[in-house]
């Protein structure tokens, strides 16, 4: 049986020998090879590889093939500026503490990219966070648990908690569905390498596991055919190959962020192994490290099956089947329930005068400021306008504590501002006061004097207060926003209602 092997390194060492591999021709190729006793089947030049082409002679000897790359190993100008840029996206990745993704298209990765380039790392990673939003949402991770992660061998036994844990996530229970995930990367890892190199050290796993698949990926990519080990070598196809590249950022995350030393890590996102297990930080807990883990569990599912070249998880995003759609609208169910839960804690709590505790993943301030800005609109700016004033509506501030809005008319205004709960600091009532003519507060009065002393101007419950009119509006009980108000939602009724409405109608104006 012949040593292909050797042969096609000898004809490599003679190709290295010419003057430039850019000399080399099938003809040559041919001759070499038939002057090695080998029966030629077919000798062309074409280019090879999936992403980025390498010009290249393919000698076929019987059912063998072999590729002869007419390019040096460097030095060739496209496969410095490849590599510059494969470079410069895997720091920019790194500075978002993520890797290139699998299942994003291209233009939405070069996007992220983009805005992370002149942003610092703290600003980098708010703008990785608000993109992927609207990309790792829930039916996305759903079909990830559902679809993904069962078809991996080192992660059937995460299922049931990786489901468990996204239910329990948008029930409201984060941070507790973070730290079920994180510890699973790291079994997920040991199971997919074997035997005795289960016991080595978790960073000797990650390189085991990614050397294997960007071997298995360089030679798909010269299409299982024999090349000079050299230009098998991550080093060589890291601008090449974008698999290669995405699995190569992977292990660099896994290394440099999550299983970083807890003295080494210097990230912001904290979504460490030893930050968690050593209870030395609790960032851990933001939100957006739920989508990360689920993301990357789905990633390690792919790693494994080009670990074992079974291709069971597809580099192409599935659709979405019914068992991820089952789990997607039950974690609809729950946010739902989460959100009628939440607003009856709101309630509860404002009729005390007080807000709802903070928790690690939630200090309520998105809730609190849709309430506010909704209530605003209604008992607030609603009826400034009916009463002939244009009003400029202010932002409710970083804690959603207070907003304020401004009206005008007829070279007038006047601030009135619209607290989140009677119940707040005295020092807010003060600087309120200086801009507002009438301070006003959500729901029912708790223990107004003890917060509101020392304030000249009125205070009181947003549905309480009547708004002046608008120079330009004619000061008529008839005109009154308030009347205006009862005056529609009667004519709006039907039946006895607006028989009632008819015969008061007639008796205010005489008629009997």
């Amino acid at each position: 049986m012949l040593d292909f092997d050797r042969h096609f390194q000898a004809l490599w060492h003679r190709a290295c020998n010419v003057s430039s591999l850019g000399a080399l021709t099938p003809e040559l190729i041919q001759l070499w090879a038939t002057e090695r006793g080998l029966d030629v089947t077919s000798v062309e030049e074409r280019e090879i590889g999936i992403f980025a082409r390498t010009p290249a002679v393919v000698l076929a000897v019987g059912d063998v093939k072999a590729c002869f790359p007419k390019v040096q190993l460097t030095g060739d100008p496209n496969w410095e500026a490849r590599r510059q840029a494969a470079e410069a996206k895997a720091t920019l990745w790194e500075k978002m503490e993520w890797f290139s993704p699998f299942w994003i298209p291209r233009d939405k990765t070069e996007k992220i990219l983009g805005d992370a380039k002149l942003r610092t790392r703290e600003q980098a990673i708010q703008l990785f966070n608000y993109h992927t939003s609207t990309l790792y949402t829930l039916s996305f991770q759903a079909v990830c648990i559902a679809q993904m992660l069962p078809g991996a061998r080192s992660l059937r036994e995460v299922c049931a908690l990786a489901r468990e844990a996204y239910l329990a996530f948008y029930s409201g229970y984060r941070a507790a569905s973070i730290s079920a995930l994180i510890p699973a990367i790291e079994g997920g890892l040991t199971r997919i390498v074997s035997g005795s190199e289960s016991e080595l050290p978790i960073g000797v796993k990650i390189d085991r596991v990614i050397d294997r698949c960007i071997e298995n990926a360089a030679r798909l990519h010269y299409e299982r055919m024999w090349v000079p080990p050299d230009y098998l070598t991550k080093d060589y196809l890291l601008g090449q190959d974008e698999r290669i590249f995405a699995f190569e950022t992977f292990r660099r995350w896994l290394q440099k962020s999550f299983f970083q030393k807890t003295g080494e890590y210097d990230g912001v996102t904290w979504l460490n192994r030893h930050m968690f297990a050593h209870g030395t930080h609790s960032d851990w807990q933001e939100s957006g490290n739920f989508s990360r883990l689920i993301v990357s569990l789905a990633t390690l599912a792919l790693i494994e099956s080009w670990y074992d070249e079974t291709h069971v998880v597809s580099l192409f995003f599935p659709d979405m089947n019914e068992d991820s759609k089952l789990l997607w609208q039950q974690a609809l169910l729950q946010a739902n329930a989460q959100m009628s839960l939440k607003l009856i804690e709101e309630r509860r709590y404002q009729k005390h005068g007080r807000l709802v505790p903070e928790m690690p993943t939630d200090d309520g301030v998105l809730l609190r400021k849709a309430l506010l800005s909704e209530d605003c609109i209604k008992d607030l700016v609603r009826p400034l306008r009916e009463a002939g004033w244009s009003v400029e509506v202010g932002e409710p501030d970083e804690r959603a504590l207070f907003v304020t809005v401004v009206a005008k008319a007829d070279g007038q205004q006047f601030g009135v501002a619209l607290l989140y709960s009677c119940a707040t600091d005295n020092g807010i009532y003060r600087r309120l006061a200086d801009t507002s003519v009438a301070i006003l507060y959500r729901g029912p009065p708790y223990k107004q004097q003890q917060y509101a002393y020392g304030i000249d101007v009125h205070v009181g419950p947003v549905t309480g207060w009547l708004p002046p009119m608008a120079p330009s509006r004619k000061s008529t009980w008839r005109s009154h926003p308030v009347w205006r108000r009862v005056q529609r939602r009667v004519k709006r009724g039907t039946g006895f209602m607006q028989s009632a409405w008819k015969i008061w109608r007639n008796r205010r104006r005489g008629v009997f």
